[in-house]
């Protein structure tokens, strides 16, 4: 295994300039960078990971508690997050443990002792016991999709009641009055939370009404929105076109019409939410909201990367917008339907 010593001779250089090169601890010039890149390059040289962090106090670690990996829409942003950190020069320790409380709090005291750089929290499950966990971690930390004034940590979301009420007034001026809606289970912390608010929003706007029975809750993936999809369209009045908190909900929700010889969007329009890139493949193409999962998982990275450099800057609420991207799961209402 090569050491720092076999890069200095083949580079020419002293050990010292080698550690100042890897560690960007002292300005360089530019050819004897490359003298001593090509030399590790050449030697496989791995430099070590725990002499680092004694040195310059820093692990080069970042935490990530990633709430759904098979949900696509969460798989993007990390796959984007990822490769950020990758090119900044850090590693990421990832987590992901659903809705377990006990897991939850174990994997920040792990983070505590892996002396982590900071943390980055890709969940709609953030709540009050988080910020408790959080305090005892005490480094910096980048919360994606919540809304809170009283959060302390930096935030990135989108507006989701605007563009949730742009979705329902779309589907109105389609000449849909029966619209339900199928949401994630949530709480009033996480952005999500708004959707319900912009689909109630632009119904009672329009003098609509909204039967209970059409508002229905669930988790966020493909069989959920696949057996709440058949309980709505077996109602005594099924709803004419249907909003989801999310792509997999939507999918399933298309594959329930179908298995009912419902057609869409003939007979039922749908609208997902994420436009992951599965969106784009289905039978008819997902109507559904654009987020970008590339630069929300670049832009965690930067944010936290900006918060540990300078941890006393003021806290930054981010807002990205979003869009709503019309494909061929949504038409104009059949009349025999109204």
């Amino acid at each position: 295994m090569a050491t720092i010593l076999d890069v200095a001779k083949l580079a020419g250089v002293s050990t010292a300039t080698v550690s100042h090169v890897i560690n960007k601890t002292r300005k360089v010039n530019p050819e004897t960078i490359a003298k001593v890149e090509e030399a590790i390059q050449e030697l496989r040289f791995q430099p070590n990971q725990q002499a680092r962090s004694l040195k310059t106090g820093q692990s080069r670690l970042i935490g990530v508690l990633n709430y759904y990996t098979v949900d696509d829409y969460f798989a993007e942003i990390l796959g984007s997050l990822e490769t950020t950190a990758f090119n900044a020069g850090y590693n990421v320790l990832l987590r992901h443990p659903l809705h377990d409380d006990q897991r939850k709090e174990s994997d920040l005291n792990n983070w505590i002792n892996q002396n982590i750089d900071g943390l980055i929290i890709n969940s709609p499950e953030v709540d009050d016991e988080y910020y408790s966990l959080l305090k005892n971690i005490n480094c910096p930390c980048v919360i994606l999709h919540v809304n809170d004034l009283n959060c302390t940590c930096d935030t990135i979301q989108i507006n989701d009641f605007e563009i949730s009420k742009e979705a329902i007034r779309y589907l109105i001026t389609l000449g849909h009055k029966r619209i339900a809606c199928i949401s994630g289970y949530t709480n009033d912390k996480h952005t999500a939370s708004k959707r319900r608010l912009g689909y109630e929003a632009a119904l009672l706007e329009a003098g609509l009404t909204i039967p209970p029975q059409y508002l229905v809750n669930t988790d966020y993936g493909i069989e959920e929105g696949y057996q709440q999809c058949q309980t709505l369209l077996k109602l005594p009045q099924p709803p004419s076109a249907i909003f989801t908190y999310s792509d997999l909900l939507a999918i399933g929700a298309m594959r329930a019409a179908q298995d009912l010889g419902v057609n869409i969007p003939r007979d039922l329009s749908i609208i997902g939410f994420d436009d992951i890139a599965l969106a784009s493949y289905t039978t008819p193409r997902l109507t559904t909201i654009h987020q970008d999962k590339d630069l929300i998982g670049e832009l965690a990275v930067k944010q936290l990367l900006k918060r540990i450099q300078n941890p006393d800057q003021p806290i930054e609420k981010i807002v990205l917008p979003t869009r709503l991207v019309i494909r061929e799961s949504t038409a104009a209402v059949n009349p025999k339907l109204n």
